[in-house]
């Protein structure tokens, strides 16, 4: 490559000499080259470990049917998120769920079109979706909406339920060890989130300190599936009812090995509106555990299915306690985020009576 079409960090450095060797790396043009490029932020406020960049294009000439916009993800201009993300290693996990997985994924996805993931440049280059309607977290999800969501993610889970295959995929971790600072980390949690977390939520969250270790000692222990584990609507397109594109699921950095209900507890927990899963969380969970069997598990039983929701709705408070001193810096649209998920998620296990699992 030469030193014009050097990878961008920074959405200024998408220039047309990158994108037209990008383009060309991957087949979609050949001799044309990149004319022109519009570029749109987008996702802000919700997206954490990336920038999100649309980019219009115009070709001098085109090659017959090639794309006219893209969607490129690149690491955050956030020092903190940045290396959060190296730590997990999140573009290196996402771009490999892309490469070695999403074609068995049995669930429309974007395609990945170009990636890279040198030295402090991560990015991916992606089929733009942008037609469909984004998922607002702090707008929160209608129940129908959940409970087609939770069609999508029973189509994953049964795929990959106890699939030997799993045991290949050495680079997919099976906990992202959110819970290793909950103790250490709760007493500065409830001292700066008080405030809006039910207080009967708190008490769970008290309860739950001792026995961190015994709870993802549980979860480990369960079947395993391939698990999204950031499952927000943040995360989520909608499209046409009925359709591939009903519900699009993003954002596969944080994928572990690990229980499909957490998936579950945190998509009802964190997401749906209160007033919308007030009585109706176990109905959620049935819709999920009925198309799992469809999708051909066996052996798992109504009755595990509900120990496990709760779980994962306990294991859900752990990223609360884990990011909550991020709450000194939000504003605006992300201090909303924040306060939305939190006291969602506390208010959750209350409403499940999730403790009841607790030794």
């Amino acid at each position: 490559m030469n030193m014009a079409a050097k990878h961008p960090k920074h959405p200024d450095e998408i220039t047309l000499e990158w994108l037209t060797y990008a383009l060309r790396e991957v087949g979609i043009i050949t001799t044309s080259s990149v004319k022109s490029i519009e570029k749109e932020t987008l996702a802000e406020g919700k997206a954490w470990l990336s920038t999100i960049v649309k980019l219009k294009v115009e070709y001098d000439f085109p090659d017959g049917n090639v794309p006219d916009s893209f969607v490129l993800k690149m690491l955050s201009e956030s020092r903190m998120f940045r290396e959060f993300s190296y730590e997990l290693q999140a573009f290196d996990r996402e771009i490999r769920f892309y490469k070695e997985l999403a074609d068995q994924v049995p669930i429309r996805l974007p395609k990945l079109h170009y990636s890279d993931n040198g030295d402090n440049c991560n990015l991916m280059l992606m089929e733009d979706l942008t037609y469909l309607t984004p998922g607002d977290q702090v707008v929160g999800m209608k129940h129908e909406q959940v409970l087609i969501t939770l069609e999508s993610l029973a189509k994953v889970h049964g795929a990959y339920w106890q699939n030997p295959i799993l045991d290949t995929l050495g680079w997919i971790p099976t906990t992202n060890n959110i819970e290793s600072d909950y103790s250490e980390n709760w007493d500065s949690f409830v001292e700066l989130c008080c405030y809006f977390i039910d207080p009967k939520g708190l008490i769970i969250g008290e309860k739950l300190r001792p026995h961190i270790s015994w709870l993802f000692e549980q979860i480990d222990s369960r079947p395993k599936t391939l698990t999204h584990d950031d499952m927000k609507e943040d995360n989520l397109l909608f499209g046409k009812p009925g359709t591939d594109e009903a519900v699009i699921l993003l954002d596969w950095q944080f994928s572990i090995r690990s229980m499909g209900a957490m998936d579950v507890a945190r998509l009802i927990g964190g997401s749906e509106l209160p007033s919308e899963r007030e009585g109706r969380q176990f109905e959620a969970l049935r819709h999920w555990y009925d198309r799992l069997l469809q999708e051909g598990v066996k052996d798992y039983s109504w009755t595990e299915a509900q120990r496990d929701f709760r779980l994962g709705a306990l294991s859900c408070l752990t990223f609360p306690v884990h990011f909550h001193k991020g709450i000194v810096r939000a504003e605006g649209r992300a201090l909303e985020y924040v306060i939305a998920m939190y006291s969602r998620l506390f208010s959750h296990v209350v409403e499940i009576e999730a403790d009841s699992v607790l030794p």
